[in-house]
């Protein structure tokens, strides 16, 4: 018998219907049906131009509508957490944008109430899906590195110039409209707060959850001089630099930030008493140019390093057998497998990943180091309540 096609209502008509609603359209089995904005004729004009059957332009109308069952919510911090709540009410799955929340609190209560509805929630941090990220840890899970000793995660956007304006490239890029909020104070947006999301959903997920952490935070770049003439002075910081422990032992140095000139983007290097992976991706975890290398524990000849490129398996370039060929994976291959496991776990198979739950725990670290870096100490996670 056929499996009933899972309805997506997707709220923000910018990176969400963008580049997720494409993402969505390529998981068999999976329709995008809804758009919702905060205006009428903004929501009737996306639907129009995305072959959408519905616009909506109150988000509870959306949550209302028996056909959707999974609702995408895009939009700043301090704006989502009340729809993201309200999805959940209304016994929606959420796919919800990060930062996770804009306090503590707020990200207890999501998570709370994702397991009180028995709904599904996953956060949109793909980097885990990344082909090569499942290549390296597969490689830990495997004994690669031994027992984990250390690590050093950086993720970065640009600063860039052009025509004589400099401004972070993460408010204003090519392929969606300008994020002039980025720069707010109040959003729960900033350069530690968004990436540091990001790479701590991954670096737990590969060795395991934090305990400690200390460090700094800085807003570096004064003046954003965005190409439409837009000139935004940032409220928020745009550099993050931690030292963290994890509950296994290892200690590294985690530093996130988007005003970094000339970035390689997303570098992870992890290491044991037996080997080391690393991984670096110039693309946010999108792209094809992801590169995984190792290195073991031999001998070598001076000068000489073990560390070669490692081949990424086919079984991790798409989540869909008939995929699985050529010489590297597509772009957004995340993605797809992002989407692919919460469509799976919403018709009850397999676990649903990056989950609230994650995100919570997450959530409590990134917080973490604006009390140490305030109080200038260290700050154990499992005090922050």
């Amino acid at each position: 018998m056929a499996t009933k096609p899972l309805k997506i209502g997707i709220v923000s008509a910018n990176w969400s219907l963008k580049v997720h609603g494409a993402a969505w359209r390529r998981i068999p089995g999976v329709e995008v049906v809804a758009i919702c904005t905060s205006r009428q004729e903004t929501a009737r004009a996306a639907a129009a131009a995305h072959g959408l059957r519905k616009a909506y332009w109150d988000h509870r109308e959306m949550f209302a509508d028996p056909e959707l069952d999974i609702v995408d919510v895009g939009t700043r911090p301090s704006i989502r957490v009340p729809i993201v709540r309200d999805a959940l009410l209304a016994g929606k799955h959420v796919y919800s944008a990060i930062p996770f929340a804009t306090s503590l609190a707020e990200a207890d209560e999501l998570h709370r109430l994702q397991r009180e509805r028995d709904v599904i929630g996953v956060v949109d941090a793909q980097f885990r899906w990344v082909p090569a990220a499942q290549q390296m840890k597969a490689m830990i899970d495997a004994g690669f590195i031994g027992n984990p000793l250390g690590f050093n995660v950086e993720l970065f956007l640009p600063l860039v110039s052009n025509e004589g304006r400099t401004y972070a490239f993460s408010a204003f890029s090519p392929s969606v409209d300008p994020y002039y909020w980025l720069a707010e104070a109040g959003t729960g947006a900033g350069g530690w707060r968004n990436f540091a999301t990001h790479a701590l959903l991954t670096l737990s997920h590969l060795l395991g959850p934090v305990e400690e952490i200390t460090g700094m935070i800085a807003t570096g770049v004064p003046l954003w001089q965005l190409p439409d003439g837009t000139n935004l002075k940032p409220e928020n910081e745009d550099l993050g630099s931690a030292t963290v422990r994890l509950t296994n032992g290892a200690i590294g140095s985690l530093q996130t930030g988007w005003c970094v000139p000339d970035t390689e983007g997303w570098r992870i290097e992890i290491w044991g008493d037996r080997g080391r992976l690393l991984l670096t991706d110039p693309t946010f975890g999108n792209g094809v140019s992801q590169k995984l290398y190792a290195g073991d524990t031999r001998l070598m000849p001076r000068g000489q390093r073990a560390c070669a490129e490692v081949p990424i398996e086919a079984r991790f370039f798409s989540p869909f057998a008939e995929r699985q060929t050529g010489d590297a994976p597509q772009p957004f291959a995340a993605m797809d497998w992002m989407f692919a496991s919460m469509a799976d776990a919403v018709r009850g198979c397999g676990a649903a990943s990056p989950s609230f739950e994650e995100a919570a725990a997450a959530h409590r670290v990134v917080e973490a180091l604006f009390v140490g870096a305030a109080e200038r100490r260290s700050v154990r996670v499992a005090d922050m309540i």
